[in-house]
Protein backbone atom coordinates (compact mmCIF):
# COMPACT_ATOMS: atom_id res chain seq x y z
CA UNK A 1 0.00 0.00 0.00
CA UNK A 2 1.41 3.34 -0.60
CA UNK A 3 1.74 6.24 1.94
CA UNK A 4 1.40 9.15 -0.93
CA UNK A 5 -2.36 8.59 -0.59
CA UNK A 6 -4.04 11.00 1.84
CA UNK A 7 -7.75 10.42 2.88
CA UNK A 8 -9.56 12.57 1.32
CA UNK A 9 -12.03 15.38 3.48
CA UNK A 10 -15.55 14.19 5.80
CA UNK A 11 -17.74 15.37 2.97
CA UNK A 12 -16.77 13.13 0.61
CA UNK A 13 -16.85 10.32 2.49
CA UNK A 14 -20.47 10.96 3.79
CA UNK A 15 -21.60 8.81 0.55
CA UNK A 16 -20.24 5.33 1.92
CA UNK A 17 -23.05 2.67 2.11
CA UNK A 18 -20.95 -0.16 3.48
CA UNK A 19 -20.23 -1.98 0.28
CA UNK A 20 -16.66 -1.58 -1.13
CA UNK A 21 -17.62 -1.38 -4.58
CA UNK A 22 -20.21 1.44 -4.47
CA UNK A 23 -18.48 4.01 -1.86
CA UNK A 24 -17.26 6.33 -3.46
CA UNK A 25 -14.45 7.58 -1.32
CA UNK A 26 -13.07 4.47 -2.00
CA UNK A 27 -13.35 4.64 -5.56
CA UNK A 28 -12.05 7.76 -5.69
CA UNK A 29 -8.93 6.58 -3.92
CA UNK A 30 -8.71 4.06 -6.54
CA UNK A 31 -8.53 6.06 -9.17
CA UNK A 32 -6.14 8.06 -7.91
CA UNK A 33 -3.74 5.40 -7.09
CA UNK A 34 -1.71 3.53 -9.56
CA UNK A 35 -2.64 0.41 -7.63
CA UNK A 36 -5.53 -1.58 -7.64
CA UNK A 37 -5.58 -2.41 -4.32
CA UNK A 38 -8.02 -0.60 -1.90
CA UNK A 39 -6.38 0.64 1.42
CA UNK A 40 -7.40 -1.03 4.25
CA UNK A 41 -7.84 1.95 6.35
CA UNK A 42 -9.77 3.44 3.78
CA UNK A 43 -11.97 0.28 4.17
CA UNK A 44 -12.33 0.61 7.57
CA UNK A 45 -13.41 4.29 7.33
CA UNK A 46 -16.15 3.67 4.69
CA UNK A 47 -17.16 0.41 7.09
CA UNK A 48 -17.51 2.94 10.24
CA UNK A 49 -19.31 5.17 8.61
CA UNK A 50 -21.86 2.86 7.33
CA UNK A 51 -22.18 1.46 10.69
CA UNK A 52 -22.52 4.90 12.27
CA UNK A 53 -25.35 5.35 9.86
CA UNK A 54 -27.07 2.45 10.94
CA UNK A 55 -26.65 3.28 14.43
CA UNK A 56 -28.11 6.13 14.25
CA UNK A 57 -31.06 4.60 11.72
CA UNK A 58 -31.56 2.40 14.81
CA UNK A 59 -31.17 4.99 17.48
CA UNK A 60 -34.18 6.94 15.03
CA UNK A 61 -36.28 3.87 14.71
CA UNK A 62 -36.03 3.20 18.93
CA UNK A 63 -37.21 6.46 19.21
CA UNK A 64 -39.93 6.29 17.28
CA UNK A 65 -41.25 2.97 18.84
CA UNK A 66 -40.81 4.41 22.12
CA UNK A 67 -43.13 6.93 21.64
CA UNK A 68 -45.54 4.46 20.60
CA UNK A 69 -44.97 1.44 22.83
CA UNK A 70 -43.99 3.53 26.90
CA UNK A 71 -47.32 5.27 26.30
CA UNK A 72 -49.31 1.91 25.40
CA UNK A 73 -47.61 0.36 28.67
CA UNK A 74 -49.28 2.50 30.67
CA UNK A 75 -52.48 2.56 29.20
CA UNK A 76 -52.35 -1.12 29.66
CA UNK A 77 -51.15 -0.75 33.04
CA UNK A 78 -53.80 1.68 33.95
CA UNK A 79 -56.02 -0.80 31.92
CA UNK A 80 -55.00 -3.79 33.99
CA UNK A 81 -55.14 -1.92 37.56
CA UNK A 82 -59.24 -0.88 36.37
CA UNK A 83 -59.76 -4.36 35.35
CA UNK A 84 -58.21 -5.71 38.85
CA UNK A 85 -60.54 -3.02 40.91
CA UNK A 86 -63.75 -4.13 38.08
CA UNK A 87 -62.81 -7.54 39.58
CA UNK A 88 -62.39 -7.17 43.46
CA UNK A 89 -65.51 -5.01 43.53
CA UNK A 90 -67.18 -7.87 41.55
CA UNK A 91 -66.33 -10.53 44.03
CA UNK A 92 -67.26 -8.62 46.78
CA UNK A 93 -70.47 -7.59 45.75
CA UNK A 94 -70.63 -11.75 44.71
CA UNK A 95 -70.13 -12.23 48.56
CA UNK A 96 -73.14 -9.83 49.39
CA UNK A 97 -75.04 -12.02 47.11
CA UNK A 98 -73.48 -14.75 48.65
CA UNK A 99 -74.71 -13.92 51.97
CA UNK A 100 -78.57 -12.66 51.23
CA UNK A 101 -79.05 -15.79 49.38
CA UNK A 102 -78.23 -17.72 52.64
CA UNK A 103 -81.09 -15.44 54.46
CA UNK A 104 -83.49 -15.60 51.49
CA UNK A 105 -83.04 -19.59 51.32
CA UNK A 106 -83.78 -19.64 55.35
CA UNK A 107 -86.70 -17.03 54.90
CA UNK A 108 -88.29 -19.23 52.14
CA UNK A 109 -87.32 -22.72 54.37
CA UNK A 110 -89.92 -20.62 56.71
CA UNK A 111 -92.39 -20.05 53.97
CA UNK A 112 -92.65 -23.50 52.86
CA UNK A 113 -93.50 -24.58 56.18
CA UNK A 114 -96.25 -22.00 56.55
CA UNK A 115 -97.79 -22.95 52.96
CA UNK A 116 -98.00 -26.44 54.39
CA UNK A 117 -100.34 -25.20 57.27
CA UNK A 118 -101.93 -22.55 54.70
CA UNK A 119 -102.84 -25.85 52.58
CA UNK A 120 -104.57 -27.81 55.26
CA UNK A 121 -106.18 -24.76 56.63
CA UNK A 122 -107.40 -24.53 53.08
CA UNK A 123 -108.94 -28.12 52.54
CA UNK A 124 -110.95 -27.19 56.16
CA UNK A 125 -111.74 -24.32 54.98
CA UNK A 126 -113.00 -25.67 51.76
CA UNK A 127 -114.66 -28.53 53.33
CA UNK A 128 -116.59 -25.69 55.71
CA UNK A 129 -117.36 -23.74 52.84
CA UNK A 130 -119.16 -26.63 51.15
CA UNK A 131 -121.06 -27.19 54.27
CA UNK A 132 -122.24 -23.54 54.13
CA UNK A 133 -122.44 -23.82 50.68
CA UNK A 134 -125.40 -26.61 51.15
CA UNK A 135 -127.19 -24.33 54.16
CA UNK A 136 -127.59 -21.67 52.26
CA UNK A 137 -129.07 -23.37 49.67
CA UNK A 138 -131.28 -24.77 52.13
CA UNK A 139 -131.90 -20.93 53.76
CA UNK A 140 -132.59 -19.83 50.05
CA UNK A 141 -135.30 -22.41 49.96
CA UNK A 142 -136.52 -21.61 52.97
CA UNK A 143 -136.41 -17.99 52.01
CA UNK A 144 -138.97 -18.12 48.84
CA UNK A 145 -140.83 -20.31 51.74
CA UNK A 146 -141.63 -17.34 53.86
CA UNK A 147 -141.58 -14.65 50.62
CA UNK A 148 -144.77 -16.77 49.50
CA UNK A 149 -146.09 -16.90 53.25
CA UNK A 150 -145.87 -12.97 53.60
CA UNK A 151 -147.07 -12.09 50.18
CA UNK A 152 -150.24 -14.84 51.25
CA UNK A 153 -150.13 -12.78 54.61
CA UNK A 154 -149.78 -9.35 52.89
CA UNK A 155 -153.19 -10.36 50.73
CA UNK A 156 -155.45 -11.89 53.72
CA UNK A 157 -154.29 -8.51 55.32
CA UNK A 158 -155.49 -6.55 51.84
CA UNK A 159 -158.90 -8.44 52.45
CA UNK A 160 -159.49 -8.51 55.91
CA UNK A 161 -159.17 -4.51 55.38
CA UNK A 162 -161.67 -4.61 52.81
CA UNK A 163 -164.18 -6.41 55.02
CA UNK A 164 -163.53 -4.86 58.46
CA UNK A 165 -162.57 -1.44 57.58
CA UNK A 166 -165.91 -0.44 55.80
CA UNK A 167 -168.30 -1.52 58.72
CA UNK A 168 -166.10 -0.23 61.38
CA UNK A 169 -166.21 2.99 59.28
CA UNK A 170 -169.79 2.88 59.73
CA UNK A 171 -169.85 2.06 63.36
CA UNK A 172 -167.24 4.78 63.95
CA UNK A 173 -170.04 7.30 63.77
CA UNK A 174 -172.08 6.12 66.51
CA UNK A 175 -169.26 5.60 68.68
CA UNK A 176 -168.90 8.37 71.16
CA UNK A 177 -165.40 8.76 71.47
Amino acid sequence: MTDDIKPQDQSDTNDCKGDPENCDHIKHMATATTSTSVNAESMEDCMGKSLEKLSNAFMASARRWEMIVYPALVAFIILAAYGFYLIYSLTSDISAVTKDMHRISTTMENVAKSMETVAENMIIMTATLDGQSKSMHNMEYQMRGMNMSISQMRYDMSSLNQNVGRPMSFMNNFMPW
